[in-house]
């Protein structure tokens, strides 16, 4: 947690991996964002499986390659995932069939914002879904930080993806700690705003690495003394 009052998660988005989980543990951190394709969910009881070798607090991310909500919601189920995110990619009798499935399980459906911060609302009225708030695509799209908005946004989100980008800056998917001066600011607009839930650090596949989760868990800490 970065506060008691906050209870903010920093969390790790990754592919189900040994190495990788094994590396997020070694280095002290507690949750995860599962990246998921079509090539990795057709082998699920080998992903269930290893996720259920780690004691991580768990949420999953949706492939935009594939639509299996059977097998999806049979991973939630498995791993007690806590939320699930979606891109928009699918038809309305499909999120109907999607919701069928997630029937009776605990997690959280959140739509993720990718061009516009408006593109999750007409999900969240029509099919009583929550909001995934991607700061980075949030940040490009209004070529910066407008206080007053992001704080309007932060209120109505249910899980939080944050990368190391600024705006003008080329740290597209770098770690949090990439920029740690402002997500320090980021992390205090969230606790502003009384966000409480996963912050996913969003990061390319090549900074997946141990040097990378310690300097992760660093910040972390960095920013508990410095928000409290």
């Amino acid at each position: 947690m970065l506060n008691k009052k906050a209870d903010i998660v920093i969390a790790v988005k990754c592919a189900p991996e040994e190495r990788i989980l094994r590396d997020i543990k070694k280095a002290g951190l507690g949750a995860v964002e599962l990246y998921l394709s079509k090539a990795i969910m057709a082998d699920l009881k080998k992903v269930i499986k290893l996720c259920r070798g780690f004691t991580f607090r768990y949420a999953i991310h949706a492939p935009s390659d594939s639509f299996e909500p059977e097998k999806l919601a049979d991973l939630a189920k498995a791993v007690k995932a806590e939320i699930v995110v979606f891109h928009n990619t699918y038809w309305e009798d499909e999120w109907e069939r999607i919701i069928r499935n997630f029937n009776g399980i605990s997690a959280n459906l959140c739509i993720e914002n990718t061009y516009s911060i408006h593109e999750p609302l007409k999900f969240m009225r029509r099919f009583n879904l929550g909001r995934c708030l991607d700061l980075e695509h949030f940040q490009m799209e209004c070529l910066g930080i407008y206080e007053d908005e992001f704080i309007r946004a932060i209120n109505q989100a249910s899980h939080i993806h944050l990368t190391g980008y600024v705006c003008g800056s080329k740290l597209w998917h770098t770690h949090i700690h990439r920029s740690a001066k402002h997500n320090f600011y980021m992390l205090g607009l969230l606790k502003k705003a009384g966000y409480s839930g996963f912050v996913v650090s969003e990061a390319k596949t090549s900074l997946q690495t141990y040097s990378e989760f310690k300097k992760l868990n660093a910040f972390y800490h960095k920013g508990r003394s410095k928000t409290s």
